[in-house]
């Protein structure tokens, strides 16, 4: 059912293709380049430049991958480059990353205000295009079993923290001092004093929570394992996190050259959950699926 809703998705995209075409509403002229859809060098992200790719090829757009380029800073560059000049024309980025990594901005803890921040600092400073944002959030995150969220009545960190000195927890080294981490945490929430923070690697947090050695671990909140294990991801209502939606990220040029690609990656975005793509990256992590037959099923 995760993936039947991606799947909705894009046959919804392929009609607003058609539909484009029929009314002869402009997608590029015969000598309009491809677009150039690029990603990070991670799972989730060559999964999301995928999505793009095959969605504008389905409105009938050309498209030249150029996925699992690098870091932020590789792909920021590539972007004002620009895929004309050998460099990318769009990729999925992530709200504070964006704020921080590339506009040097402070951290906002509201998602609109830092989607928002985010958005004019880019047409601003580099004449770049956010598009609409996701409703998936890959923030800081703390999950559960169903059964001890049950059994402890633990549905968010709310909870979490008024009970946390009967709890331990699972995490990684810099948990207790790194600021965005445990401190704010207990800022936010008050109490989280764990009976005990056990400090493990970021590639056995899940597993300790899963053999029951811990009631609860620290997560990304789109991690592929939430879904592979069925975990409880805890409500955040406060936004411990800093807001990480993703949005494309597109040249204003490109823009231009396709009108129709807002529409279409838009209504894209707008599917994509974290019970989406946490089982979408399960797919490909943990099922070692490729990315682009899992977007494509």
């Amino acid at each position: 059912m995760k993936i039947r809703g991606i799947a909705i998705a894009i046959v919804a995209v392929i009609a607003a293709g058609t539909v484009l075409s029929a009314c002869g509403g402009d997608t590029g002229s015969a000598s309009s380049r491809p677009v150039v859809v690029s990603s990070k060098n991670f799972t989730e992200e060559i999964i999301l430049g995928e999505m793009y790719a095959q969605a504008l090829e389905n409105a009938g757009i050309k498209v030249d991958r150029k996925l699992n380029l690098g870091t932020t800073d590789i792909a920021q560059e590539a972007l004002v480059k620009g895929g004309a000049n050998g460099g990318i024309d769009l990729y999925p980025e992530y709200t504070s990353t964006g704020l921080i990594a590339v506009l040097k901005g402070q951290p906002i803890n509201d998602p609109q205000q830092a989607f928002d921040a985010v958005k004019k600092g880019y047409e601003d400073k580099f004449k770049l295009t956010w598009l609409d944002k996701t409703p998936m959030n890959d923030t800081q995150a703390i999950v559960t079993t169903k059964d001890v969220s049950d059994a402890k009545g633990i549905k968010s960190l709310q909870d979490l923290c008024d009970k946390a000195s009967d709890l331990t927890i699972a995490a990684r080294a810099e948990f207790k001092t790194r600021e965005d981490a445990l401190p704010a945490l207990q800022k936010t929430y008050g109490g989280c004093n764990f009976k005990e923070v056990k400090v493990v690697e970021s590639d056995l947090l899940y597993k300790a929570l899963v053999d029951k050695q811990v009631d609860a671990a620290q997560a990304d909140g789109t991690a592929g394992e939430i879904a592979g294990y069925s975990l409880v991801l805890l409500d955040d209502p406060k936004h411990y996190g800093p807001p990480d939606n993703v949005a494309p990220v597109v040249r204003d040029d490109v823009l231009a050259m396709y009108p129709q690609l807002t529409d279409t990656l838009n209504k894209v975005s707008a599917k994509i959950t974290n019970e989406e793509i946490s089982a979408l990256n399960w797919d490909v992590a943990g099922n070692k699926k490729e990315p682009a037959d899992v977007v494509k099923a």
